[in-house]
């Protein structure tokens, strides 16, 4: 016990001692540090006599520093996950980590799994997504509303004069130019998303300077083809995808589906 401690004590006052110092303590030098081996201004060797129960196995001359393992057993705390050579501390916080990263896994696993499933609509999402409605009911000059994919949507079954008078409005007038040509695949029907292109409040059908659309949030006018005349909306109204299956079937969503 007595000359562990005498170990432990020199092993301390050598490795921890400022390279300058050239005193001893216990006949042990203590003006080597660990690698100074290139430095001239320190030295890399023994300066003085060293113990004989030191030398050799557990100093090395040519490094000017005690071996490692005499370090790790006689002066550094075993208990210290620091230390490089604490095999039971590290292994100590390898086991408490073990948990943090089997969650981070299981999280990663979780997320990706979300991610995917954002990209694969679903079989009754697709039901919806395209739609059969009746119309042969709706007579002329009635405007209904219905829910598709999530919104409410206008089925206006226009008149005669109110489809001579939407061929007839300078595009000038507009201010998102369209003819009612190109916003409609049959003059007859009207089939616009009932969302003002403002700020998205749902107007009111038969109001308004052209008695057709009214958003009676900020004022915004439309006419019986879902233009905007009149009022703060940047845009038409957005016109569904529909087609006419036969007199009294109208088909809404994906045309290709219809074929």
């Amino acid at each position: 016990i007595f000359f562990r401690r005498k170990k432990m004590f020199a092993a301390r006052r050598l490795y921890s001692t400022a390279p300058t110092i050239a005193n001893t303590v216990g006949g042990l030098a203590t003006s080597q540090i660990r690698d100074l081996v290139g430095n001239p201004a320190a030295a890399v060797a023994p300066t003085m006599k060293m113990p004989q129960y030191l030398k050799p196995k557990q100093f090395r001359p040519e490094r000017g520093c005690f071996d490692d393992e005499f370090i790790r057993q006689n002066y550094i705390k075993a208990d210290d996950p620091s230390d490089p050579y604490n095999y039971k501390g590290k292994a100590f916080t390898y086991a408490a980590k073990l948990p943090m990263w089997a969650a981070l896994v299981a999280s990663a696993r979780v997320l990706a799994v979300f991610l995917l499933s954002q990209f694969e609509a679903n079989k009754s999402a697709l039901a919806l997504a395209n739609i059969e409605v009746e119309v042969g009911d709706i007579p002329e000059g009635k405007t209904v509303t219905i829910i598709w994919r999530g919104k409410p949507v206008f089925l206006r079954h226009r008149t005669a004069a109110e489809i001579e008078e939407m061929k007839n409005v300078p595009l000038s007038e507009l201010r998102d130019p369209q003819t009612d040509e190109e916003r409609l695949n049959d003059p007859r029907w009207a089939v616009l998303i009932a969302v003002c292109t403002h700020l998205g409040c749902v107007p009111v059908i038969d109001q308004g300077q052209f008695g057709a659309y009214f958003c009676p949030c900020h004022g915004s006018h439309y006419d019986h083809s879902g233009r905007i005349r009149k009022g703060p909306a940047p845009l038409n109204l957005e016109v569904a995808s529909y087609k006419l299956l036969d007199e009294n079937t109208m088909f809404l969503g994906d045309l290709a589906a219809a074929e």
